[in-house]
């Protein structure tokens, strides 16, 4: 459900260490997946890349009673290499989740990056096939579970401090602030997902977690807000250094 900038509050669960951090998440995700699943036959997931998710993903796959062959799984953002590169956020997934699968495997709905094709050919083709994959409700696309990283300087996905983004976009070609050429899925479907949460942790990442939460809104500063403060039900898992920062401390 979308909501104004001043809406409710996601809820914080923090966590000792990053290691209980990534076992809480690893079980919610797959009973998630599992709901999902019971409710319409199948789940769409989209999982973040980066360092945080990797410890995350391995204990996903672990999880016993998901139905996998019936999920999809999405790359939240991609870099404009190949999957066999180590900075491919699709490679990520399928080393630290789909290969360690026992049994059937998910589907990986990636970005297909091209030597030659532009960001935006690329994206352009990415939304048909994910729209041809999610569910719609009002013409729009519904992710089953949606799991997003933050960046130290309040990025998620691939929307970097700096521009602002199209409300009704659902992927798009960004750039992050090196100039480097990003691929991402937009603000309508970052907003629609029927499950989201936030996965956060370190020190580093605390002054933009209580930014982000807490702080004026504004997302063309801290992007993360464009998700985190219109979204309800909306949660954010994250280990207590990253908390450590937060006016109302997670009880």
């Amino acid at each position: 459900m979308a909501m104004s900038a001043g809406g409710e509050r996601p809820r914080i669960r923090a966590f000792p260490d990053p290691e209980s951090l990534a076992r809480y998440a690893a079980r919610i995700l797959a009973q998630e997946i599992r709901e999902a699943i019971s409710a319409r036959g199948g789940c769409v997931v989209a999982l973040p890349g980066g360092r945080t998710p990797f410890r995350t993903l391995e204990l996903l796959a672990g999880e016993t009673g998901v139905e996998w062959a019936r999920t999809v799984m999405v790359p939240a953002d991609e870099r404009l290499v190949g999957v066999t590169d180590p900075e491919s956020n699709e490679g990520l997934l399928r080393r630290a989740l789909v290969d360690r699968v026992q049994g059937d495997r998910p589907v990986v709905l990636g970005w297909e990056v091209e030597p030659g094709l532009g960001p935006e050919m690329i994206s352009q083709r990415f939304q048909a096939r994910f729209l041809a994959a999610v569910p719609l409700l009002d013409g729009r696309p519904r992710l089953d579970v949606l799991t997003l990283g933050m960046g130290s300087d309040g990025h998620t996905a691939s929307l970097f401090p700096g521009p602002s983004y199209p409300e009704e976009a659902v992927a798009l070609a960004s750039q992050n602030p090196a100039g480097q050429r990003r691929l991402s899925l937009g603000p309508l479907t970052l907003r629609g997902a029927g499950r989201t949460h936030f996965l956060v942790d370190g020190q580093a990442k605390a002054e933009a977690l209580a930014q982000v939460l807490e702080g004026p809104y504004d997302p063309v500063r801290w992007p993360a807000q464009l998700v985190a403060r219109n979204v309800s039900p909306c949660e954010v898992w994250c280990d207590l250094a990253a908390a450590a920062l937060l006016r109302e401390q997670p009880r």
